[in-house]
């Protein structure tokens, strides 16, 4: 009998049922490769991966997502890659996994091809990094054939050997030039004229028609989510129903990055020029007058920002010189500017759009027109919507920048990743904020911030702890003794740099040093590149930079870098003898307008906030330094408000949070310690 006309055999539950066996059977499959196969492979046995296998597939069995910390050492990627592989297979449909870090990504795309051949499996394996990070063949003729230009030899030779991709040109080619030739506006219908040359368009092509597996950023992935929820074709083969988010801690400020928008001063001129200059000379001066009033319109609205940004650092009860985000206070006369600005903006578009509509010669590009009238669209969004939206001035040297999104990130993680037809996985080492308590208490800083759906719908994992021996290997030390870092901020500079100094001396370098903020980070580097020291000391750098400073790190047994934002996790530094973590100053975040947003401005309540957020960035910093069984190393908080006495309220819970119990604030028992490791006396 042809079952193509049974259709008693393919009623919703008759589907239910053998999607339920085929995960039943799995479920012995992936018990026969960690209990039977593994070893015979060579493969170690860690019983917390293990375990997260286990119940990534009664999740599964369950129709659950699920969520799970994966300490450092349990080996998370290949635990729910063993799973996520065979249901791929066996379901004959993508899986997409989400990271936050190129990083992962590439060490996903290695592990992945490693697991593969252990379970049998052949699967179509896709990379899709961010757009920037390929060229643009046809910004890259257009920069090439620019009235006076002069292309760098590392770029003309790149494209010459065939190079699509940022990391196959020479470390030497500078940002600034690569940023005129990646991609940057990408879209099917745009760019059809490339398709063949593309890499990236035929990357994006085959993500539409995938079985096997999508290694992308959270970026990506909420877009994706963004439009299917929309009703509207994803980035992603739409069969995909499992999804995995890797460092998932990042989950909530991905997603309010995807739908933050930000506008400068210096963007919206550059804007206004490119999409004047698409027009024909002729037609340049029909909108000339519009242009100056939308140009005046923008300085009168950015000077107003600078204004507030100036009034709040002179009025804030505590050092706001090193925030970079600021509140946007719509008394006044800001939203009236905003509002001309848009009106001013919005006219000009308009015009612009209207000439350009008249114009019909072939192969014209009008993207930055439609751009300048996205940036209207916009503008008017916010307006209609000021009392949904979430405003802020961000500050970044003299750039000043309005930035926006919906107040509501919560309910939409929540509504893209736990609300479609898709079962999600998260994992991450730093997910929970607490050690005692129900899990829902553990989890709940995650648990606030994303909406994860503890319960019938949402399994949370007993975390996994990391098996490494840290008290025995690792000692934090902690001070109790220095100036308090905001109130006192230059003299804790002065006395930080001076205790930093005494605790390189003990590892005698060989150390990475975390700063929360920019500007500490530069400031302490000016005065350590003063000093005659015994080690090179190397500062955190912008673009392919970063690589040149990150490769003379590893390659200087001894030397220092200094480092923020990315470097508490996402940068990669194997093979480094690293046994020093130090950070410059606890990962309190400044006063800030998100953070203010999720709670009352009570101050308790503030605490209540920020703590599990520092919590993390602790824990990720540890991380930094015990990455295996025989790491073994120090590491140093520098910021006397985790001292004994007289302790801060959030003393307990802090120190209980972290993996190393061993302390000292003693630096005489914290050289004792360190040179009793066999790493100093190697």
């Amino acid at each position: 009998m042809d079952n193509r006309f049974y259709f008693g055999f393919n009623t919703s539950e008759e589907r239910k049922k053998r999607r339920k066996a085929e995960l039943y059977s799995m479920s012995e499959q992936v018990s026969t490769f960690f209990w039977d196969e593994a070893p015979q492979h060579g493969l170690e046995m860690r019983e917390g991966q293990q375990d997260m296998s286990f119940e990534i597939v009664d999740a599964l069995i369950n129709d659950q997502h699920f969520a799970i910390e994966a300490g450092v050492g349990i080996g998370k990627s290949f635990g729910y890659l063993v799973p996520v592989l065979l249901y791929s297979k066996r379901m004959n449909k993508p899986v997409i996994i989400a990271t936050s870090t190129i990083a992962l990504q590439e060490q996903l795309w290695r592990d992945v091809h490693a697991v593969m051949p252990l379970l049998g499996l052949n699967s179509d394996v896709i990379l899709a990094k961010g757009q920037t990070h390929y060229l643009c063949n046809k910004r890259a003729d257009e920069y090439m054939c620019a009235p006076k230009a002069d292309p760098p030899d590392a770029l003309k030779e790149g494209i010459q050997q065939g190079y699509e991709e940022r990391k196959d040109f020479p470390e030497v080619l500078p940002q600034g030039v690569w940023d005129k030739v990646n991609v940057q506006r990408f879209s099917m219908k745009n760019c059809g004229s490339c398709e063949k040359k593309c890499k990236y368009y035929k990357v994006r092509a085959a993500l539409k028609f995938t079985d096997g597996v999508v290694l992308c950023n959270q970026d990506f992935l909420t877009q994706h989510l963004m439009k299917l929820r929309r009703g509207q074709d994803g980035l992603i083969n739409a069969a995909a129903d499992l999804l995995v988010v890797d460092e998932a801690h990042n989950l909530d400020d991905k997603v309010r990055s995807a739908t933050t928008e930000r506008f400068g001063q210096g963007m919206l001129f550059g804007m206004i020029k490119s999409a004047f200059y698409e027009l024909r000379s002729s037609d340049q001066s029909s909108v000339s007058g519009e242009k100056r009033e939308a140009e005046s319109s923008i300085i009168a609205f950015y000077n107003c920002l600078k204004a507030q940004v100036q009034k709040q650092i002179n009025e804030a009860d505590q050092d706001m010189r090193y925030a970079d985000r600021f509140f946007f206070d719509q008394s006044g006369s800001a939203v009236e500017l905003l509002t001309e600005m848009n009106a001013a903006i919005h006219n000009l578009s308009s015009s612009i759009q209207i000439y350009s509509s008249m114009d019909f010669r072939n192969n014209r590009s009008f993207a930055a027109s439609d751009d300048l009238d996205a940036v209207s669209e916009s503008l008017s969004e916010l307006l209609d919507r000021i009392d949904d939206m979430l405003i802020w001035i961000e500050q970044h040297g003299s750039n000043t920048e309005l930035v926006y999104c919906p107040k509501n990130t919560r309910e939409i993680v929540s509504r893209l990743y736990f609300n479609g037809d898709e079962r999600t996985i998260l994992t991450s080492a730093t997910l929970t904020n607490a050690t005692n308590g129900s899990l829902e208490e553990q989890y709940s800083y995650f648990i606030s911030n994303t909406g994860f759906p503890a319960g019938d719908r949402g399994c949370l994992s007993e975390p996994k702890p990391s098996p490494y021996p840290y008290d025995e290997h690792a000692m934090i030390y902690y001070c109790d003794d220095l100036p308090h870092p905001t109130r006192e901020h230059e003299a804790f500079i002065e006395k930080g740099v001076e205790r930093l100094l005494e605790i390189l001396s003990i590892s005698n370098g060989k150390a990475l040093v975390l700063f929360t903020a920019k500007t500490d980070m530069e400031e302490v580097y000016s005065i350590l590149s003063e000093k005659n020291l015994p080690y090179k000391i190397l500062m955190q750098q912008p673009g392919s930079s970063q690589d040149k400073v990150l490769n003379e790190f590893k390659e200087d047994t001894n030397s220092v870098l200094l480092g923020t934002g990315a470097y508490w996790e996402g940068i990669s530094i194997e093979g480094k003898s690293l046994s020093n973590v130090i950070i410059f100053r606890l990962p309190f975040p400044v006063p800030d307008p998100i953070i203010e947003y999720k709670c009352s401005v009570a101050k308790d309540a503030l605490m209540d906030v920020r703590v599990p957020e520092m919590i993390i960035k602790l824990k990720q910093g540890i991380g930094r330094l015990i990455r295996n069984f025989t790491d073994t190393g120090i590491v140093c908080i520098i910021d006397r408000r985790l001292r004994d006495e007289p302790p801060e309220r959030y003393h307990d819970i802090t120190w209980d949070s972290l993996p190393i119990k061993n302390r000292t604030s003693s630096l005489d028992e914290l050289r004792k310690f360190y040179e009793g490791l066999p790493s100093a006396k190697e």
